[in-house]
């Protein structure tokens, strides 16, 4: 197979040189970087591209590893978690998220690459003559899943919007498909990063602006702009450290 850039980088403004090698080693193994039969699931014709994320190219599935990280319903601890993403990687703000994962992000932007979705941007705050201005997200659509096994041993697929409640109201959230923003390439000391390699944010649900998928409404993180409301939902997200698979489809579909 032929070793040029993938046609994904050239479309990427956001992709950082490094993503771009990734996904052109990616293309060179045929969909597998290192072992290809390192966490293969022949049966599903998936395929682990990097660490802790697996490609089905043809059904175009990408899929991550990961795990619970809060307690949603221990007397002691309390049952409110107050969300800012949905998923993270580790030692970010695993204390506020549905799912963390050993996935770096910049991983994660290629493997949707692969399965030829294009980003966009994450969104962005700018206070303008005193008043703060929200310019939303762009990027393809993503449809974000949450597969795990519960407590009667029965698989379950569930959207990561239906985790998530109203902490006044006990409505769950909106549901609805993600974009992917892509995150940023920012740079420190001389060197360009993938920002959410560093900042952790994955997958969001608050916008920070640095998300490599997120949510396409805007919600501020910041108390002071906006009361925090949306919570881990206590009957519908699974105990602490549970398994659980992020599954990401192209969105827009019934």
């Amino acid at each position: 197979m032929s070793t040029r850039p993938h046609p994904g980088c050239a479309r990427a403004s956001l992709c950082a040189a490094a993503v771009c090698a990734l996904l052109t080693a990616a293309c060179a193994s045929g969909g597998a970087i290192g072992n290809p039969d390192l966490g293969a699931n022949p049966a599903r014709g998936m395929q682990e591209a990097f660490p802790h994320v697996f490609v089905d190219i043809a059904n175009r599935v990408v899929e991550l590893e990961g795990v619970v990280p809060i307690l949603v319903d221990d007397p002691d601890a309390g049952p409110v978690v107050y969300l800012e993403l949905i998923a993270c990687i580790p030692d970010t703000k695993e204390h506020e998220v549905l799912v963390m994962t050993q996935a770096l992000p910049s991983h994660v932007h290629a493997a949707l690459l692969m399965i030829d979705l294009e980003p966009g941007a994450p969104g962005a705050w700018e206070w303008r003559n005193g008043e703060l201005i929200a310019h939303p997200p762009t990027g393809d659509p993503v449809r974000v899943e949450l597969v795990y096994t519960d407590a009667r041993g029965r698989e379950r697929v569930e959207p990561a919007w239906s985790w998530v409640s109203n902490l006044e109201t006990g409505e769950t959230f909106p549901a609805g498909d993600w974009v992917f923003a892509g995150s940023r390439i920012v740079e420190h000391m001389g060197r360009e990063f993938y920002d959410a390699d560093g900042t952790g944010t994955l997958i969001g649900l608050t916008t920070f602006g640095s998300e490599t998928i997120a949510w396409p409404e805007m919600i501020s993180h910041e108390a002071a702009i906006e009361e925090p409301v949306w919570i881990a939902d206590p009957e519908k997200t699974p105990a602490l450290d549970t398994p659980v698979t992020i599954r990401l489809t192209p969105g827009g579909r019934d």
